[in-house]
This record gives C-alpha cells, sequence and structure tokens, in this order.
C-alpha cells in the first residue's frame, strides 16, 4: 500500500516579530486503499475532519475580530476624552 495525503486545511503562522508568514498547508495521511482513488470512508473522514477543523478556525478567527473590534473602540474613547479635554481648555 502507498501512503496518500489529503490537504485538509491551511494554517496562519506568524514571525516573532508579528508579520505574517505564508500559508501552511495541513495534510492528513490516508491510506490508498484501491486503484481508483478515496474509498467512500475515507471520503467521510477527511469531511468530518475539514468540518471540526472549520469550526475551530472560524471560532478562533471570531475571537480575533472581536479582539480587533474592542482595541478599535478603546482607542476611539481615548480620542474622544482627549479632545473633549482639549476643548474644555
Amino acid at each position: 500500500m502507498s501512503e496518500m495525503y489529503q490537504k485538509v486545511a491551511y494554517i496562519g503562522l506568524r514571525n516573532p516579530d508579528g508579520s505574517y508568514l505564508t500559508n501552511v498547508p495541513l495534510y492528513v495521511k490516508v491510506s490508498e486503499l484501491n486503484q481508483n482513488g478515496l474509498t467512500d470512508m475515507q471520503e467521510e473522514l477527511i469531511h468530518k475532519i475539514s468540518g471540526i477543523m472549520l469550526q475551530h478556525y472560524q471560532q478562533q478567527f471570531g475571537e480575533f475580530i472581536d479582539s480587533k473590534r474592542k482595541e478599535k473602540a478603546k482607542e476611539l474613547r481615548e480620542k474622544s476624552k482627549a479632545k473633549k479635554r482639549r476643548q474644555k481648555q
């Protein structure tokens, strides 16, 4: 039996300085059970793994977006307070 790998996702990594690296593909090892390609069971397994990973990364992305929104809101509040202080002077 030969080894096969199925790409199921990409992982976004960062350098120590915070800049983005190229997306890294994530593979799942599957065995080639027949000459015609993946079996139904292998296809189902790959879809389940992909679905779980998609949910996980959607949650992480949502949390990232929420944190950025909170940072932006805080920044806008601070600018507004500073502007009000300048107007009072």
